[in-house]
């Protein structure tokens, strides 16, 4: 699979991660949750982009732009909506549908308004989600075929780098998904790479991409991610030892 031709002396990279970029401010204000959601996907590309010596800042800029389109209707995304309600429990899923695939696009048509954005990092961001099937409203819609769900995107993602933010991104979604309703300790992690990978490979999605290359992404996301829930799962256990030591003193 090819990687992405950039010249990274023509940009500042740095700047378009800068918290103080006028975009990522006004991400962070219009659609808090999808902010902290690109800093999570954003960490993760660097960790695979470490693995793979791929440039960590472009990873990242694709981690923290690749939601851009979400700005312009937050509301319709769960991560933003603070526990006031799902908008698309009201609504026929083939019209949230609309709503929702159509931040790839949306994306695109904010990042090329922006001066300082690499031109070449917009393909990348719009292949995230590739041609993958947005499954909770699929299985809402009945008697409609489920290819109907299914991101009108480029199939499989065309660089490294693509294929890389689809993973990050999926990975980090279901993560946020199940931290609402559960802990995660490393056993979940591990499955949740696992599952994520293989649903993807299934569905066509990573077709290109080298079992070499696949490997070393899913060592590094494994690393990553078990040092992060490590210290959770440690806590955990402490808990659990002062409880046993209160009981045994009863």
């Amino acid at each position: 699979m090819d990687k992405i031709e950039f010249d990274d002396s023509k940009y500042d990279l740095k700047s378009l991660l800068d918290a103080k970029h006028p975009f990522l401010e006004k991400m962070r204000e219009r659609a808090p949750g999808t902010y902290k959601h690109s800093q999570n996907v954003a960490s993760l590309c660097e960790s695979v982009a470490l693995e793979l010596d791929i440039d960590q800042n472009m990873m990242r800029v694709l981690g923290m732009y690749h939601d851009a389109g979400k700005v312009t209707f937050p509301e319709c995304f769960y991560e933003n909506q603070n526990g006031s309600g799902n908008m698309h429990d009201k609504l026929n899923p083939l019209v949230s549908f609309h709503l929702i695939s159509k931040h790839v696009s949306d994306s695109a048509l904010i990042l090329v308004q922006l001066d300082d954005f690499p031109n070449e990092l917009i393909e990348p961001i719009t292949q995230h989600h590739g041609n993958t099937v947005l499954k909770s409203l699929a299985l809402k819609a009945d008697g409609v075929e489920e290819d109907f769900f299914r991101y009108k995107n480029t199939c499989p993602p065309t660089t490294l780098e693509a294929a890389i933010l689809m993973i990050c991104d999926s990975i980090d979604a279901i993560i946020r998904s199940k931290e609402s309703n559960d802990k995660i300790d490393i056993d979940d992690i591990r499955e949740i790479i696992r599952n994520t990978i293989e649903r993807l490979e299934g569905d066509d999605q990573l077709d290109e991409i080298r079992v070499g290359d696949l490997k070393k992404i899913k060592k590094a996301l494994q690393r990553d991610l078990e040092s992060k829930y490590h210290k959770r799962s440690a806590a955990d256990y402490e808990e659990d030892d002062d409880k046993k030591v209160k009981d045994l003193k009863k």
